[in-house]
């Protein structure tokens, strides 16, 4: 990208800016810095947040999920795995997973995964049991090796727009992020 994705502008808004926002009412969010930290703390509001430090985070993803987990509340009965590079989702969205996951009886279902087209998205919403399964995990596989041990274990929350898979990893996505923002905050 250039610049942290953290930091990228939506309108005046931070993208973590935008995430926080999005996880507002479900307890502290944990938000794990590692990358131009020192700038990022500079410009984000912080102080309603935990926040855990990944020296790491050149390890690969895993390593920041894993310092985000070690700081899980033991009353914890769940928790979100949100990336800063989907801005684009917002406070609906993640109520829509958080209902899903709390209209469910099934005991085997421990991961909510919003999805577009079948396509999966974030947030991705587990259950607390899932944290030693992710905590377990080398720093550089990808997070979804413990989604992939048991798809049964998975119960989809499907979307009608596809704001859930818009990440940003290069400046055109985070162009394409910044009209889809546009156009959800005008609907508004």
């Amino acid at each position: 990208m250039g610049s942290p994705k953290a930091l990228c502008d939506f309108d005046g808004k931070a993208a973590l800016d935008l995430v926080l926002a999005a996880c507002g009412g479900l307890g502290p969010p944990v938000v794990v810095l590692g990358a131009a930290r020192e700038e990022i703390q500079k410009r984000v509001d912080l102080s309603r947040v935990v926040v855990r430090l990944n020296d790491e985070w050149e390890a690969g993803q895993t390593s920041s999920l894993k310092a985000g987990l070690s700081a899980l509340s033991p009353a914890a009965e769940a928790f979100l795995i949100f990336p800063v590079d989907f801005p684009v989702v917002m406070r609906e969205d993640v109520e829509a997973v958080e209902a899903a996951y709390r209209k469910n009886r099934n005991p085997r279902k421990t991961i909510f995964v919003p999805s577009y087209s079948l396509q999966r998205g974030h947030p991705v919403l587990c259950r607390r049991e899932l944290a030693d399964e992710f905590l377990a995990l080398a720093d550089d596989a990808p997070a979804r090796t413990v989604m992939n041990r048991g798809p049964d274990r998975i119960r989809y929350v499907e979307f009608e727009k596809p704001y859930v898979l818009m990440d940003m990893d290069t400046p055109e996505d985070y162009e394409k992020c910044l009209d889809a923002y546009r156009e959800r905050t005008r609907a508004r």
